[in-house]
């Protein structure tokens, strides 16, 4: 029992720190240091996928390939910020194989709750770090995650194996289309941004929290897709409006709910699944960054009407074949 008590708590520190390197170096301190331009940064990316389609061959050897992966996150973590292009490619690649084998080892998922809340009340408190001042931050939760690494028992025998429908698979990369495309442009909105703005701090992570908390509770009901779909109708909404302090409150509350909703339908997946899953989200995290690059929020809309759209026809669809409404599968 002390085993698998010393082992779940090493894997929530490791989950909360890896993800939090994510949120804090990755998707922003190495965007931010080179001005967000793709020339520079796009090994980044690169990486992630070859490490993703890479982990499918190796990921039965994790749990001595992912303290491995760590101890050179590590190593890279000393000047991360003025990393080369090599060195930016096997970030991505470190983050490409670790991320598909956490989420395939998550067993009980409120660890993988409080692991989110760890990480997005620690990356809210110095999401106002300047990139080149986030070194420390970097080596402080790459050291973690190693250690963390040690005492984590990696190896998990699936009692369940899940699959995933195509409007189901079609709805998660919409959902984090639409949030990296928000995300993106509010952090180069210098009238409506929010993280790094110390007014809403609080704001964000309380609601971080309410949001995991809610998402938690309510993870099999049946019309989480159609909730998802109108909370992001919400943000869109205030965002547009420039309600800020409202957009600071439902925001939050939205990536974390959807967030908790993504890793339910993924941690049950077989591997080779999960791999092409966590490939489009890194592809529609990309295309997120390209349409906030893009300057128009006009084309974040298109997107969410696409939403609507298939929303729309599976109901039609439902309607015509006369078939009871049944829940959707997120």
């Amino acid at each position: 029992m002390r085993k698998i008590i010393k082992s779940d708590m090493a894997f929530l520190l490791l989950f909360a720190s890896e993800f939090t390197f994510y949120l804090l170096i990755l998707q922003t301190g190495i965007v931010e240091y080179h001005n967000s331009n793709m020339a520079e940064i796009w090994m980044v990316p690169v990486g992630g996928v070859i490490g993703i389609v890479a982990s499918i061959f190796v990921y039965k050897e994790r749990q001595w390939l992912t303290p491995t992966l760590l101890f050179l996150q590590l190593l890279l973590s000393f000047h991360y910020a003025s990393a080369n292009g090599i060195e930016l490619f096997l970030l991505g690649l470190i983050s490409g194989l670790t991320a598909p084998m956490l989420i395939a080892r998550i067993d009980r998922f409120w660890i993988v709750v409080v692991a989110l809340a760890i990480s997005y009340t620690y990356g809210t408190y110095y999401f106002d770090v300047l990139a080149l001042e986030r070194t420390n931050i970097a080596l402080f939760l790459s050291a973690i995650a190693l250690l963390s690494s040690l005492f984590a028992q990696m190896q998990r025998v699936k009692k369940t194996v899940e699959f995933i429908s195509l409007f189901s698979a079609g709805s998660i990369f919409l959902w984090l289309l639409l949030d990296a495309s928000l995300f993106e442009t509010l952090s180069r909105d210098n009238t409506m941004y929010l993280w790094g703005n110390d007014t809403f701090t609080l704001n964000i992570i309380i609601f971080h929290i309410i949001g995991l908390v809610v998402a938690y509770k309510a993870i099999d009901y049946r019309y989480n897709s159609s909730l998802l779909f109108a909370l992001f109708i919400l943000t869109y909404t205030l965002y547009t409006f420039e309600w800020q302090v409202a957009l600071s409150i439902v925001y939050p509350f939205v990536i974390s709910y959807y967030n908790v909703i993504i890793l339910r339908a993924l941690m049950n997946l077989p591997y080779a699944i999960l791999a092409v899953m966590a490939i489009s989200l890194w592809g529609a995290s990309g295309l997120g960054l390209l349409v906030a690059l893009s300057q128009s929020f006009s084309i974040a809309w298109g997107i969410l009407a696409l939403l609507g759209v298939i929303y729309l026809s599976e109901d039609i669809k439902r309607i015509l074949s006369f078939q009871t409404p049944t829940s959707r599968s997120l």
